[in-house]
């Protein structure tokens, strides 16, 4: 199954824009589609119209919980083939938290 992955770490260039445009185009070709927005602003879940509220799951359960992505992806309104990981503002500290995380897995004790 292919893969598509959009990214560049200058802001402004278009990346989800294109993100949602290539999404919508695929899903309505008969692909099946899931977009994964890891932008805390979660303006890919808004151009899907998919809840991204403070206290709605996404993709911030997905990497600091790891929780399933099928328990929190959702449908795309309007789509037959689209689902979205939606972000949240939470992502803006997840960093922080998987930094945390990754050293204390790596202790002797």
């Amino acid at each position: 199954m292919p893969h598509l992955a959009i990214l560049n770490q200058k802001g402004g260039v278009g990346k989800t824009t294109s993100a949602v445009n290539i999404a919508a185009a695929m899903a309505l070709a008969g692909l099946r589609v899931m977009v994964i927005d890891l932008d805390p602003q979660g303006n890919a879940s808004t151009a899907f119209g998919v809840d991204h509220q403070e206290d709605a799951s996404g993709s911030y359960d997905v990497l600091v919980d790891q929780v399933p992505i099928a328990d929190v992806m959702l449908a795309a309104p309007g789509y037959e083939s689209l689902w979205v990981l939606p972000a949240s503002l939470d992502l803006a500290g997840a960093d922080i938290e998987l930094i945390t995380t990754v050293e204390d897995s790596q202790r002797p004790f």
